[in-house]
Order: structure tokens, then C-alpha cells, then sequence
């Protein structure tokens, strides 16, 4: 049996994106720009790995979906692209 494949990892990886995005959405009870606590974020999306959170968070940031996080995201807002996202 081989891994999952390129293709497969990156979807993978959307799919988590996606649930750390929705949860930071609901977080910031659905408004633009509220700070959200990485902990609460990480709790809600079922992410208990801190390395695996800080990998999606990067990624989302990448797309715009959130900013304003210092180096290691204890605090950060959704864009209202990233809300917009998250509600898509």
C-alpha cells in the first residue's frame, strides 16, 4: 500500500486549512478583523499538534485568509477574505 500522493496531501491539507479557518470564523463570532486565540482555535478544530497548526496557519496566511499573527500565531485576526472563505 502506498501514501497518499502529492494530490492527496494537498487535499488533505485543504481540508484542515478549512477546519482551522471555519473554527477562527466562529471564534471571531463571524466579524472581520477580531482577534482569535490560537488555543480556542486549536481546540475547536480538534488540532492538538502545535507544529501541524502553525504549518495551516502559515498557509492560510499565504492566501490572505488571516493576518496580524505574531511569529508563533497566539493571536490573530480573520481577513474579511478569510471570512468570506470560511462561510463560502
Amino acid at each position: 500500500m502506498t501514501g497518499m500522493g502529492k494530490t492527496g496531501e494537498a487535499g488533505a491539507m485543504r481540508d484542515r486549512a478549512r477546519r482551522v479557518l471555519q473554527a477562527s470564523a466562529v471564534e471571531a463570532y463571524g466579524r472581520a478583523g477580531a482577534y482569535v486565540t490560537r488555543d480556542s482555535v486549536m481546540h475547536r478544530a480538534h488540532v492538538a499538534d502545535l507544529k501541524e497548526f502553525l504549518t495551516i496557519v502559515k498557509y492560510l496566511y499565504g492566501k490572505g485568509w488571516v493576518a496580524g499573527g505574531n511569529e508563533d500565531y497566539r493571536y490573530f485576526v480573520v481577513t474579511p477574505e478569510g471570512m468570506a472563505e470560511a462561510t463560502r
